[in-house]
């Protein structure tokens, strides 16, 4: 590339002394054998391309002579430029299988993952707490967060899969992932953690992965009922039914919240246990299995008028949807680029979810409402501030939101649906969500090779992995800045430098077929045989320069050589001549 930039200041130069000197020589050799003077005139004016252009015009003809010699010139600048712009970058790629990512299974993909569930272990105070405040979090990012491809650590979210056609889930088909500016497009506020992401400059990185969230439906409209109402208690169902104690305010505990979840779908051994299988032809003709579990939810009126006791209570269905992500990772970060039906998980009963089990619901709908923290008498949870609009759940600025009750039926499952599926997918792995995850060769992911397909070996619980992943090949795709040719700008060079050679070897060819001296377009040719020159005889057969050489030191002047008649003659002299040779004035008329 050094040596192409210099090709707009050499290449010109080098064809000016080749172009030039050559067709002088074609016209002296021309002018031996007789030529005509504009011709010739032409020939030794055409030096640049301005002086073949210029010299047209002051000889005021154009010939096909002169507009050949003026395409001659133009191929100077041309091959100049071309010596620049013949090399020029472009990026070029290169694919080739990528290290595996690792991913976090969710809803039904690995009975280990809902195993090793926060809420499966019970109580624990320091997972819960972390799970809480990664809940916290993720309502408190700013809406640019909110409405991201990626949460506050830079985990991928996965949209929903009604975001794209509904032709894409009748045939299976990839479908781009359009635009989104809505955080209800995703199915969760946090994103899913993987490991082995390739986040490097000119590195793009695709792979795909499966992925399952809980879809809500609530088909029938919002009621509300009094607390004091007797048929408030049989309005409970699975969770707090058996418990005496108030649905809001927990006295062992200390806490206070503004809604309860609850469920009243029998948990059955053969929903649990088929939650991790295909259906089949026994499963496919079981009642029990044919319905999703509901989801009762209430809210407590939070205002000091007649509904001071009033709940506000919804009957919605949950189910599992599995759907396959495709994503792209490059230096500025990560993304779900395309969706379509999960085909590995298609035979999986969407009916069943997680929350089939009774220690996973039971603990789920108690520490889910207390997420935030327990509230004072009269407050609202963030959570439900977040259905209702809130772009800051934690914030003072709530006024103007609509009541609960006032909220549709499709806008709360989605907002519900996404804040469950956040407070679900961080129970399943809440310290893998805010540090670097591990290499996938890492020898922390060995003992967790095994355990989620074939195996149920138990891993060192001294050096736990994160998760105990799925696996998923990578494209990776390199691309890299190459030097390329531009082939038009290589053929402007290789005929400018074809014509020059042609033109250079004609003029060398020419040189030895000349006689006569090389005396045109020179000042010392006015000096040969001038009678007002006063130098010695002879040197007529010296070419010019050899002339001028001889005489350099002769002192010359354009004049007058008639200085007392009335019309001048002007000639080119000697300054040491006898007779005087005056300046020339605008005065006088010369011949």
């Amino acid at each position: 590339m050094l040596t192409c930039s210099k090709g707009p200041s050499i290449y010109p130069i080098m064809f000016a002394a080749v172009a030039g000197k050559s067709l002088k020589t074609v016209a002296r050799y021309h002018a031996e054998r007789g030529m005509k003077l504009g011709v010739l005139e032409l020939l030794l004016a055409s030096q640049t391309v301005w002086g073949t252009f210029e010299s047209q015009v002051l000889l005021r003809r154009f010939t096909l002579s002169g507009a050949h010699l003026f395409l001659l010139w133009c191929l100077s600048p041309l091959g100049g430029q071309a010596s620049l712009r013949i090399l020029e970058t472009a990026m070029a790629s290169q694919t080739a299988v990528g290290d595996p990512v690792l991913y976090l299974p969710t809803g039904g993909m690995s009975y280990h993952a809902i195993a090793n569930d926060i809420l499966m272990t019970g109580d624990a105070a320091t997972p819960l707490a972390a799970i809480n405040s990664l809940y916290s979090a993720n309502l408190l990012a700013p809406a640019s967060v909110k409405t991201s491809a990626v949460d506050t650590w830079g985990n991928i979210k996965v949209p929903r899969l009604s975001t794209v056609s509904a032709k894409s889930e009748s045939t299976g088909h990839w479908k781009t992932v359009p635009e989104l500016t809505s955080a209800d497009n995703y199915t969760s506020l946090s994103g899913l953690p993987l490991a082995g992401l390739a986040r490097k400059s000119q590195i793009f990185q695709e792979f795909t992965f499966e992925y399952a969230y809980m879809d809500l439906d609530c088909p029938e409209p919002a009621y509300n009922m009094s607390q004091r109402d007797p048929r408030f208690v049989q309005q409970l169902g699975l969770i707090w039914s058996p418990n005496n104690k108030s649905v809001f305010i927990n006295e062992d505990k200390h806490t206070k919240t503004s809604f309860f979840l609850d469920t009243h779908t029998p948990m059955t051994e053969g929903r649990m246990s088929n939650i991790f299988l295909d259906q089949n032809q026994t499963t496919l003709t079981d009642t029990s299995l044919q319905f999703p579990r509901n989801l009762l939810f209430g809210s407590q009126y939070s205002g000091s008028d007649s509904k001071a006791y009033s709940v506000l209570m919804r009957n919605c269905t949950v189910k599992l949807k599995y759907v396959e992500v495709k994503a792209g990772c490059t230096e500025d970060g990560c993304r779900a680029t395309a969706l379509r039906p999960s085909t590995k998980y298609s035979d999986r009963n969407p009916n069943l979810t997680p929350l089939e089990y009774l220690v996973m619901s039971y603990h789920f709908m108690q520490d889910f409402p207390l997420a935030t923290g327990s509230i004072h008498m009269g407050d609202t949870s963030p959570t439900e501030f977040y259905i209702k609009g809130a772009s800051m759940p934690f914030g003072t600025a709530t006024a103007g939101l609509p009541d609960m009750e006032d909220i549709s039926n499709d806008l709360f499952a989605t907002r519900m649906g996404s804040l469950m599926n956040t407070y679900f997918q961080l129970s399943l792995a809440p310290l893998a969500y805010t540090d670097d995850l591990p290499a996938p060769n890492d020898s922390i992911w060995k003992s967790s090779n095994l355990s989620i397909t074939t195996s149920t070996e138990l891993y060192d619980e001294l050096r736990a992995p994160p998760y105990l992943p799925l696996y998923s090949n990578t494209t990776i795709t390199a691309t890299t800045e190459v030097y390329k040719c531009n082939y038009l700008w290589f053929a402007f060079l290789l005929v400018s430098s074809c014509i020059l050679l042609l033109l250079g070897s004609a003029g060398t060819a020419l040189s030895h077929l000349c006689h006569a001296p090389d005396m045109m377009g020179y000042v010392s040719s006015f000096t040969y045989n001038n009678p007002y020159m006063s130098v010695p005889s002879g040197g007529e057969s010296l070419g010019a320069m050899e002339r001028a050489r001889l005489l350099r030191d002769v002192k010359v002047k354009i004049g007058d050589a008639r200085v007392n008649d009335e019309v001048g003659h002007v000639v080119f002299a000697t300054l040491n001549r006898a007779d005087s040779i005056g300046d020339l004035s605008l005065k006088k008329h010369y011949r």
